[in-house]
């Protein structure tokens, strides 16, 4: 197998930006704000992004016209769902975003999904609601929680997204298996999509002195629990074909 690029399993990224734009931005899961702009990433023909369906805590028109058969729509196209959650810090009222976020839940859990979740001062209460509506894959974002609420979200079948902020956490090798960690960004609309890969090397390199293992391992562990997901929720066939070609190669390594 060639060397593998760079995963991003959490980046934000403009869906009006040209093509070429995202040319040298690695493999990259797309986030998106609101059912409209999932509705344009998702129609898109990037090689190495797919583009997910959300609905984020923090944004209010978005909350507040979220429509479930429209993204039950969308989330049959594609194989990530994300952002989503909760975030009591947001100026959203915390019950639309419960009705949001579990309108959400209740249709991944028929459809199976990665699943990336937003839960900005709202750990214990995402577990809460996962506990009351589990899910497959449900994949934590930037995951701030404590060790003890760490555990019990393992126990719930949580893999965690780990970005460089969080990526020192002793949590991430005391209380989470390996095979249950991916590495993201978080990168902005305003930042240029080719600075992703080497945002993505650090968190790497950060995640080499948690684990033990050298750069290479660790980007190697990282597409095996990604290809473990797409295999669980058997969406292989949604994603681009340069994307399906590598999750084929990393199945027939494992």
């Amino acid at each position: 197998m060639k060397a593998l690029p760079t995963l991003d399993a959490h980046a934000h990224l403009d869906p009006a930006r040209a093509s070429k734009e995202l040319t040298n931005s690695g493999a990259v899961l797309a986030m998106t704000l609101s059912l409209n702009e999932a509705d344009v990433g998702i129609g898109r023909l990037e090689p190495m992004i797919t583009w997910g369906v959300g609905c984020h805590p923090r944004k209010l028109k978005s909350q507040e016209s979220f429509d479930a058969e429209l993204f039950h729509k969308l989330a049959k196209r594609t194989t990530v769902v994300g952002e989503i959650g909760l975030d009591t810090g947001s100026r959203v009222p915390l019950e639309t975003q419960l009705r949001t976020f579990r309108q959400a839940l209740e249709i991944v859990q028929e459809l199976l999904r990665f699943v990336s979740i937003h839960a900005y001062r709202a750990t214990g209460l995402m577990i809460k609601e996962l506990r009351q509506r589990p899910i497959t894959i449900p994949v934590l974002h930037w995951w701030t929680g404590t060790a003890d609420e760490t555990r019990e979200a393992v126990a719930l079948g949580c893999y965690f997204s780990v970005h460089s902020a969080v990526a020192r956490h002793s949590k991430f090798h005391t209380a989470v298996p390996r095979e249950r960690i991916l590495v993201e960004s978080d990168h902005g609309y305003a930042d240029p999509p080719a600075a992703i890969p080497c945002r993505i090397e650090w968190v790497e390199h950060l995640v080499t002195q948690q684990l033990r293992l050298d750069i290479k391992e660790v980007r190697q562990l990282v597409w095996q629990n990604f290809a473990t997901i797409v295999n669980k929720t058997d969406t292989l066939k949604l994603l681009p074909e340069p994307l399906k070609a590598i999750i084929k190669e990393v199945n027939q390594k494992s």
